[in-house]
């Protein structure tokens, strides 16, 4: 894998710019480089916007690791919202890995797990509200009911209760959603009890900033009439006003701690373990404990300030990149404009867009090929124009994208709706800004490339439209409209600058003959031959039409003296060439007439027909008095 001949480690999660998955991620990364391990970063984006289609499309990339190539592999099952998703990537290691597989915060039987104890994780929390906040109506906010890590958490709460003797109604917990989507649920079942809770404890972050708000917005003041706090210690509940009082979970450390499970156990990796990490609670201003803002949090207010300067500027760049792509009617130009937005993506150093052999011919692609095209590649910066390169897809990348160092790769598919059309590749200049990935960005490119399959298969549809409106079905040659449609220009053309007009009429000799005494296919395998012969002879110089029944035309300009004249022999001698292959029981022959001069004022298309027709006419009568033939 990645043709350097290091081991590699698989990462699986969702939505990984997030800060949970981007922190575990760094912790990943930096200890596996040291170790000298490559990292193959699979992130899907998960169910937004619950399109069952979409969804389809986007857990396609739990199928792209070659699960039997990689030396470990690191699960965050946690952020993978759809349990069917969960479920594939288990079976898959379960059946197909032969190496040492980590759970980060989830148990998985069978394999390591990297765990915070769920029953005691709570317990510091619980008791600073208790002990040094001298609190006893508490309420709690716990997750999915069919989440167990909200469950324990949850059975935390009420055991704490019960050892400091402070008694639990049903309207001190509730559900949650491990989310935002909550806090007004939450507060309307907290404060709709008979006594007003002195704090609402929340089984994370995103929840604890949702109930705040809410409370704020009810006009509660946090912390001097409710207090609040999460857990997971995420950045964001710093930069929340006020502060959010939280447990921070090592997940830099989970990361890294996983990387040297996978190193230790290369030789035994069906020797599993499970290891715990302790939390450390943060203090802030949603608990009473920092009644202003403290230096880490103004510090990071600042910082964020600027970055969201910097993401509004990202997202306007995006909205430009749609408008921009949308012109693009070949991957290859997708490539010429897609290097500029590049540079939008923070840290970026390479990018790779990796597409199925096969979506422009397969109209319902919906798995990746085993052999994949490198469409656009972009490294150090720089892109390689117009690439078309095929590689295997259990290298993930050709070897012209990697090195003998140790490679760091995120991967993210690109699909529409349920259509996989391939994924793209992402590597980054450090661990810092490392996985900032994108949901926009690649729904963009699945978007565009459906764009573009739709716009060439609507081209091919017009061909095939303008082929039957402007050709003749038998040989393919222009008919009669097509005949004038590109020939009448031409005319008028050459009659204003006064150019040579070629024109013959080409008539199959004995067509009748033919239909009435070996029957209708053999006749039009005549008419086919002729055909033959005509672009054999003329190649694409001319313009070649069936306009009748037995009937064509030629027409071209600039033709010297004899030059018409030899295109028509070497007619002549295909047709006698095949005549005496003997391959039929009757011979073909045609007869033509030709012209050769400047248009006049007065001439038309028409006219040039109507004097080729008779000097072919004189020369079918002719011809057929040569070969003892009645004329019909």
């Amino acid at each position: 894998m990645f043709s350097n001949k290091r081991k590699t480690i698989g990462v699986l999660l969702e939505r990984v710019a997030s800060e949970f998955q981007n922190c575990l991620c760094q912790g990943i990364i930096q200890r596996a480089e040291q170790l000298g391990y490559n990292v193959a970063i699979f992130g899907a984006y998960g169910n937004y916007g619950h399109n069952e289609r979409y969804l389809v499309g986007d857990q396609n990339l739990w199928e792209l690791p070659v699960y039997e190539d990689l030396d470990g592999v690191i699960l965050a099952l946690d952020t993978i919202e759809n349990l069917e998703g969960r479920e594939r990537i288990i079976e898959s290691v379960r059946t197909r890995c032969h190496c040492p597989v980590v759970s980060v915060r989830e148990v998985v039987e069978g394999i390591n797990n990297l765990l915070v104890d769920n029953k005691t994780c709570m317990d510091g929390i619980i008791d600073h509200f208790i002990v040094d906040h001298r609190m006893k109506r508490l309420c709690f906010m716990t997750g999915p009911e069919d989440h167990w890590d909200a469950r324990e958490r949850l059975e935390s709460f009420f055991r704490k209760m019960k050892e400091h003797s402070l008694p639990v109604s049903e309207r001190q917990y509730f559900w949650g959603d491990f989310w935002k989507g909550k806090g007004k649920e939450a507060c309307d079942w907290f404060l709709g009890g008979e006594e007003m809770p002195e704090a609402i404890i929340c089984a994370n972050d995103y929840m604890a900033m949702a109930v705040a708000s809410e409370l704020n917005g009810r006009g509660y003041r946090v912390p001097e009439d409710i207090c609040v706090s999460g857990y997971d210690g995420m950045k964001a509940t710093l930069s929340f006003t006020p502060s959010i009082t939280t447990v921070v979970v090592p997940f830099f450390e989970m990361g890294s701690k996983a990387v040297e499970i996978i190193n230790e156990k290369q030789e035994c990796p069906e020797k599993v373990e499970d290891y715990y990490f302790d939390t450390i609670i943060k203090k802030r201003e949603t608990c009473g404990c920092i009644t202003t803002g403290s230096k880490e949090t103004l510090d990071l207010r600042q910082c964020l300030y600027e970055t969201e300067n910097v993401k509004q500027n990202r997202e306007m760049q995006f909205h430009f990149m749609s408008i921009h792509l949308s012109e693009c009617h070949t991957i290859n130009q997708i490539s010429e404009r897609i290097t500029y937005y590049s540079y939008s993506i923070p840290g970026l150093r390479d990018y790779c867009l990796c597409l199925c052999d096969d979506i422009m011919e397969n109209e319902n692609p919906s798995a990746y090929t085993e052999q994949m095209v490198l469409r656009l590649a972009i490294k150090d910066k720089k892109e390689n124009e117009h690439i078309r390169m095929f590689f295997e897809r259990r290298e993930l990348l050709p070897s012209i994208m990697t090195g003998e160092e140790a490679q760091v790769w995120y991967f993210a598919p690109i699909h529409f709706q349920d259509k996989c059309f391939g994924y793209e590749a992402f590597r980054f200049y450090d661990v810092e800004v490392t996985g900032k990935l994108y949901l926009y960005w690649n729904i963009i490119m699945g978007n565009q490339i459906q764009n573009i399959i739709t716009y060439q298969k609507m081209q091919r549809l017009m061909n095939q439209l303008e082929n039957m409106y402007d050709r003749d079905a038998l040989t393919g040659m222009y008919n009669r409209r097509g005949f004038e449609n590109y020939a009448n220009p031409m005319f008028e053309e050459a009659r204003e600058k006064g150019e040579t007009i070629f024109l013959s009429i080409i008539d199959l000799d004995g067509m009748k003959q033919i239909n009435d005494n070996y029957g209708h296919v053999e006749g039009d395998f005549a008419l086919c031959k002729v055909r033959e012969a005509i672009a054999k002879a003329c190649g694409d110089d001319v313009i070649q039409a069936r306009t009748g029944g037995d009937e064509f035309v030629v027409v071209g300009k600039n033709f010297n003296e004899q030059q018409g004249l030899i295109c028509m022999g070497k007619m002549e001698k295909y047709l006698d060439d095949f005549n005496a292959s003997n391959e039929k029981e009757y011979d073909i022959h045609a007869s033509f007439g030709a012209i050769r001069r400047v248009p006049k004022a007065d001439d038309t298309l028409e006219s040039f027909i109507k004097e080729s027709d008779e000097v072919m006419y004189m020369n079918k009568v002719a011809n057929k008095a040569k070969r003892g033939e009645a004329l019909r």
